[in-house]
C-alpha cells in the first residue's frame, strides 16, 4: 500500500518540478514585450457628440478629440491634437442658425 503512494508522490513532485522550472526560467530570461495601445471614444447624445482617441506608443502618447455641441444659434466645435512634445487646442463657434433660416424659411430650427 505504501509503495503506490510513494510512487504517486514522486511522480507528482517530478511533474510539478518540470512544469514550474520552464516558467521560472522564462520569467527571468525573457525580454519584456513592448506594446502599442489604442483607445477610441465615440459618444452621441441630444446636446452634441464627442469623438476622440489616444495612441500609447513606444515614443509617447498621441491623441486627438473633437467635441460638438448644438445650441440655439448654431454649432460649437472644440478639440485638441496632442503629440509627445506639445498640444494644440482649437474652438469654432459657428452661429449658422440665421444663415440657414435665409435658405430654409420657416420655424424649422
Amino acid at each position: 500500500m505504501k509503495k503506490p503512494l510513494i510512487a504517486a508522490s514522486l511522480m507528482a513532485g517530478t511533474l510539478t518540478t518540470f512544469a514550474v522550472t520552464p516558467a521560472i526560467a522564462e520569467h527571468t530570461s525573457a525580454e519584456s514585450k513592448r506594446s502599442i495601445d489604442l483607445n477610441v471614444d465615440l459618444r452621441v447624445d441630444r446636446e452634441g457628440f464627442r469623438l476622440g482617441g489616444q495612441l500609447f506608443g513606444l515614443e509617447g502618447v498621441y491623441g486627438a478629440w473633437l467635441n460638438g455641441q448644438f445650441g440655439q444659434r448654431g454649432l460649437t466645435l472644440d478639440g485638441r491634437f496632442q503629440d509627445r512634445d506639445r498640444a494644440f487646442n482649437f474652438k469654432l463657434n459657428a452661429e449658422i442658425a440665421e444663415w440657414l433660416l435665409r435658405f430654409f424659411p420657416g420655424d424649422t430650427f
